[in-house]
């Protein structure tokens, strides 16, 4: 259990580790400082992956790229407005790289999950993966309309409170429903007709 465990943060650390330090320095030091801490993590892991030989997954290209454009937004936010508005255009942008991601012979949800375990090569499992990785694009789009109604009708500081607590929670959320329940959803999609038939039924995906 606490391998597993382990192996499990080790995995989030790898694949979001920009962002966790990026969010980390904002809230404890501050913008530059937090700017500065990704540069020199993504320079550093850069050279890591590149001696290890560990490949580089395109939500981990994402996770750092959304970094630095959050560390740019934010030193320009010079006005309440942008500072309101800010999480509305990364989440749209982020809901758009998903869409893309869907797209390919593998999607950007199986590439990560990959990582962890292995899936049968099968038309099925491919699509499953592809509506998973659109389900994501969804939450993205749906949080961006989420803040934009807060920063319409709230004050900024009760909007970023607001924002930061329940966009904290969703993504939780969304990541033990990930994690936890991929294996039943990939059973209830196939029920709805959602998945083509495959002649071979070998065991389906334990999890996303």
């Amino acid at each position: 259990m606490v391998q597993s465990l382990f192996g499990f943060l080790r995995y989030v650390f790898l694949e979001f580790g920009t962002l966790i330090l990026f969010w980390v320095v904002l809230y404890s030091a501050g913008i530059k400082p937090a700017i500065a801490a990704i540069v020199a993590y993504i320079l550093l892991d850069s050279t890591y992956r590149w001696w290890r030989k560990i490949p580089v997954t395109r939500i981990y290209v994402l996770t750092s790229a959304l970094a630095v454009v959050f560390g740019c937004v934010d030193l320009l936010a010079a006005n309440p407005f942008m500072i309101k508005y800010e999480a509305v255009i990364t989440n749209v942008a982020t809901g758009i790289f998903f869409v893309a991601g869907a797209r390919g012979e593998k999607s950007l949800i199986q590439e990560v999950a990959e990582k962890r375990s292995s899936f049968p090569d099968r038309a099925d499992v491919r699509q499953f993966f592809r509506l998973f990785t659109l389900f994501w694009a969804a939450y993205f789009f749906v949080k961006a309309a989420f803040y934009l109604w807060l920063g319409m009708i709230f004050p900024l500081e009760r909007a970023l409170a607001l924002r930061t607590m329940l966009g904290g929670i969703s993504l939780a959320c969304m990541f033990a429903i990930s994690f936890l329940l991929g294996r039943p959803l990939f059973f209830l999609c196939r029920r709805l007709g959602l998945l083509p038939v495959v002649e071979i039924d070998p065991q389906a995906p334990a999890s996303t």
